[in-house]
């Protein structure tokens, strides 16, 4: 459907369009984010006891966001991140990682951001690992949009903590702590750290049709005792669970569709000046198909005073500066997905995101070129 067409639609036939997909979403099936580029972290290779070699993970990225409401400016990303890496594991079930992590926009003289990496991963069985370090955070640990803003894959510093994850044919698990921002006695500012759970129930599995419930508990807190820093600590949580039905197609043009929907109830600190309240919700639905051309998705959100700091921006109820609150927040979004793969584990992509504000009856749009390198050279023991 062309944007014109959708802009144009009387609003009695846009909201008969709407009650359908929402009934059709709720009955099928969080939704996971549709950014399935968005991946670098090496998979764990048991057989390779002794093995050490040298890897580079790089993201090319160009993004223009035409956005026009109160939430959120128009502005464009442009530029890379280069992560050089030495890998080793000295058992089967460890692997260690040493490197360092670059940033720089295309346009400043100056690094935005260089910092160390350093990753060990310990897997014991084949389902579980524990990571120490720097995490894994591909695809934003499958988070949905509303819920994490999927730039952050490529602006912001390596996720760094400890992680947790359990992966088997009916149960998936993320646990995850990011420490965003450490303090000593008497620093001016206060500690900052991320958490979140991710997991997934396969209810029902056959006929090469899933059905299963995916539930995320995220949240940010700001705190410490040992600050300088006015102000009390702080708290941001959110609290999704879903439901979610993929069915796979033995097409060679049609490769799966999904249908999946998601309630959200988000916390934050109450006060007299931004947050007058402390809670808020929000309802998100959407419908993928994948194909061998891309894949497009069509989704629904309706936000009431809902707010995460790290969060789609175009989702939240609160800007994020200022004082003024958008109590009902509603969006249709179309969406299409290419992904191109040039050699194995690289990748070029394109990305085209379309919203329409319901409310306010604006239309923004969002474009996107990746180039996502990740190559390895063994120098010894290789298999």
């Amino acid at each position: 459907m062309k944007p014109i067409v959708i802009y144009r639609i009387q609003k009695k036939i846009q909201h008969q369009i709407l009650i359908l997909l929402l009934v059709f979403t709720a009955l099928q099936g969080p939704a996971q984010n549709t950014y399935h580029l968005f991946k670098y972290y090496e998979p764990f290779r048991p057989d390779s006891t002794g093995t050490f070699y040298f890897a580079v993970d790089n993201v090319n990225f160009f993004k223009n966001n035409e956005y026009k409401k109160e939430i959120a400016d128009g502005y464009t990303l442009t530029g890379a991140w280069l992560r050089p890496k030495m890998v080793y594991y000295p058992d089967k079930k460890l692997r260690m990682e040493f490197g360092g992590h670059v940033l720089k926009y295309n346009g400043r003289d100056e690094y935005y951001h260089l910092s160390p990496w350093f990753n060990v991963h310990y897997q014991p069985t084949e389902k579980l690992s524990v990571i120490v370090g720097n995490l894994n955070s591909d695809f934003n640990h499958n988070l949905p949009e509303p819920i994490a803003e999927p730039e952050l894959f490529f602006t912001s510093k390596p996720e760094a903590g400890i992680q947790s994850k359990y992966i088997s044919k009916r149960f998936t698990a993320d646990l995850w702590i990011d420490w965003q921002q450490l303090i000593m006695k008497g620093d001016p500012y206060k500690e900052r750290f991320v958490f979140g759970t991710r997991t997934n129930v396969v209810i029902s599995d056959k006929n090469n049709g899933s059905f299963s419930f995916p539930f995320t508990f995220y949240g940010m807190h700001q705190g410490g005792e040992i600050d300088t820093a006015p102000g009390l600590a702080k708290s941001f949580l959110s609290v999704t669970p879903g439901l979610t039905f993929e069915k796979n197609l033995s097409d060679k043009f049609f490769r799966n569709w999904s249908m999946n929907a998601s309630y959200s109830l988000s916390t934050y600190p109450k006060d007299d000046f931004i947050f007058k309240q402390s809670s808020g919700r929000g309802f998100y639905a959407n419908g993928t198909i994948n194909t061998s051309a891309g894949g497009v998705t069509l989704s629904y959100w309706h936000g009431h005073q809902f707010y995460t700091p790290q969060g789609g921006i175009l989702f939240q109820n609160y800007p994020g500066s200022g004082t003024d609150w958008i109590t009902d927040n509603k969006l249709i979004s179309l969406k299409y997905q290419y992904e191109y793969q040039i050699m194995k584990d690289t990748y070029f992509g394109f990305v085209f995101d379309y919203y329409y504000d319901t409310i306010r009856r604006q239309t923004m749009n969002s474009e996107g070129l990746y180039l996502i390198v990740n190559f390895s050279l063994l120098t010894k023991g290789g298999k």
